[in-house]
């Protein structure tokens, strides 16, 4: 070959070499991801529990991208000396200012507790607890359910209310987090309440003859309520009702006979459960004496045996009252008894004659 044809052929190859080398250097230019900007945070280097105290062994500076960084991210050592958190943090989860006690604080919650009270833990279910709704700060009811027990003079289960109007303290509820990182909320196990030292005497008692539930009732509703006890009489007696009003939450005005309701109402009881042993007891007893219960608008006889029992009732009406009706009331006949007749009234001490028609009679007119 030519010496001239070797050389155009070396002069071709160094540029098709010289060509690849720049595409290929151009190619990776384009594909090279574009710098980002980052900021350094603090991240927790493994899990650390409530009330911790923060250490240097624990947290560790991490660069994350500028627009990935949680708000309240902490940056300087400065800012978690001597803090603790106020919730569980995790292995790798930043250090958010929100999640973090201030310098100094800790978390102490039977500081909380007001002044002359305790604080009083029951173990609860879903069943026992409303399934979970109750909060740190509502108000519930405190029930109990006793079984029969007749070598402990119980002879026939009942319930009651015996205590109202209680404020919840804290509620032992966990969030969890599951694998697809949606929460899974646990019904509490514990509640914790604000009472006296007699109420927390009554609750501890309470726990050991029966089953305790808790009922949760309206914040704004400091009303107590009657809370007789109910038995298997009350069960299978009459049976009650609900007004949409009622469960509205509106406000019902007082009747007349406001102040008896309650009163009625126990009267009935004790007039259904002397029914219910009356009819366990085949032997009929005999009215020893009766009371009369006056009404407004009626008046009631009710009968008792000689032990004190009632044992029936009769409604009378209205004009069996002893005294009369509204707007029939007149004033009443009284005797009057006879006026001496004037005579000579005293000569006044000066001897000033007296007149004639002295004294006055106020009956003439």
């Amino acid at each position: 070959m030519r010496p001239k044809s070797l050389i155009l052929l070396a002069l071709a190859l160094g540029c098709g070499l010289v060509a690849s080398i720049g595409i290929s250097q151009v190619l990776d230019g384009n594909n090279r991801p574009a710098a980002v900007a980052t900021a350094p945070i603090y991240v927790a280097l493994q899990n650390v529990n409530v009330g911790d105290p923060l250490t240097e062994k624990m947290v560790a500076l991490e660069e994350w991208p500028k627009d990935k960084v949680p708000v309240g991210a902490i940056s300087k050592w400065e800012d978690l000396e001597d803090r603790r958190p106020r919730s569980n943090i995790y292995q790798g989860e930043p250090l958010l200012e929100n999640k973090l006690l201030a310098k100094g604080e800790r978390s102490d919650p039977i500081q909380g507790v007001p002044a002359g009270m305790r604080l009083k833990t029951i173990s609860v279910d879903a069943r026992k607890s409303a399934a979970g709704l109750l909060s740190p700060g509502d108000r519930v009811d405190v029930q109990i359910y006793v079984r029969a027990n007749p070598e402990h003079g119980i002879k026939s289960p009942f319930t009651k209310i015996f205590l109202q109007n209680i404020r919840v303290y804290a509620v032992d509820q966990a969030i969890d987090k599951a694998a697809d990182g949606e929460e899974a909320r646990n019904v509490a196990k514990t509640v914790s309440l604000i009472v006296t030292p007699a109420q927390a005497n009554r609750i501890n008692l309470a726990e050991n003859m029966g089953e305790i539930s808790l009922i949760p009732r309206n914040p704004d509703d400091d009303a107590v309520v009657e809370d007789s006890e109910q038995g298997t009489d009350e069960l299978f007696g009459r049976s009650t009702s609900n007004d949409r009003e009622s469960e509205q939450y509106s406000q019902t005005e007082e009747s007349s006979e406001g102040a008896l309701s309650g009163f009625k109402s126990l009267m009935q009881q004790a007039l259904t459960s002397a029914a219910a042993a009356a009819a366990a007891n085949p032997q009929e007893k005999k009215p020893h004496f009766q009371m009369k219960i006056i009404y407004p608008n009626e008046i009631s006889t009710v009968q008792f045996s000689e032990d004190g029992e009632p044992i029936g009732e009769t409604n009378g009406p209205r004009s069996n009252l002893p005294f009369p009706a509204p707007g029939s009331f007149t004033s009443p006949t009284l005797p009057v008894a006879p006026t001496p007749a004037p005579g000579p009234a005293p000569a006044p001490p000066d001897g000033t004659p007296t007149p004639a028609d002295f004294p006055i009679d106020l009956r003439l007119k």
